[in-house]
């Protein structure tokens, strides 16, 4: 068996990748795991495209072949692999980023939430919008954007960000305090003039 995951991808033998899928829609894990293997490089760069990092995008692969190991048996063998994964992974992403919405500004618990109460309240008296929110989140600084996502949309313990960006937990806590301020300053800018 040729090491297909190292060939580019106009050399994956597209012929050896249908005769994995029916394999594994026969019950075969090994050839499940094959598929992974040679899959994985490719769908790992749509993964991080769709998400905009590498740990959202393993995240949303590594779901996004969960639902295809469960679903293989229906796979329809005249479609195509990759556009089936393809779309799964969109799906996934797709929810990854609605959960992120949805919790964004829910008032944290802990001595940290004072940081964010102004915004809180903008948020509810409809001054600050999500399109003023999203743009503040741009203006910032990539690992600020990615401090506050992961705690405040994510949800994230400071430990869990600590251990995900290699730092000290006191480090997290310092950085996010300062990247939630930068985040609360240019909110405050959007404001009108009173």
């Amino acid at each position: 068996m040729t090491n297909s995951s190292k060939l580019p991808l106009h050399q994956i033998d597209k012929a050896h990748i249908r005769d994995l899928v029916s394999q594994a829609k026969a019950g075969s894990k090994d050839a499940f795991d094959e598929l992974v293997r040679i899959t994985y490089p490719r769908l790992l760069s749509v993964s991080i495209r769709l998400t905009g990092n590498a740990e959202d995008a393993k995240d949303v692969l590594q779901e996004a072949y969960i639902r295809a190991f469960r679903s293989i048996k229906n796979y329809r063998e005249e479609a195509n692999f990759w556009n089936w994964m393809q779309a799964i992974i969109r799906n996934v992403a797709s929810s990854l980023l609605a959960r992120a919405r949805r919790r964004r500004f829910e008032v944290i618990d802990g001595t940290e939430s004072s940081d964010l109460s102004l915004t809180k309240n903008y948020m509810d008296q409809d001054i600050v919008d999500s399109i003023d929110l999203e743009e503040a989140m741009d203006e910032l600084p990539s690992e600020m954007k990615r401090l506050v996502l992961l705690k405040d949309f994510y949800g994230l313990e400071h430990s869990e960000i600590a251990h995900r960006l290699s730092i000290s937990e006191a480090n997290a806590k310092v950085r996010l305090h300062r990247a939630r301020n930068a985040l609360k300053l240019r909110l405050e800018q959007r404001l009108p003039k009173r």
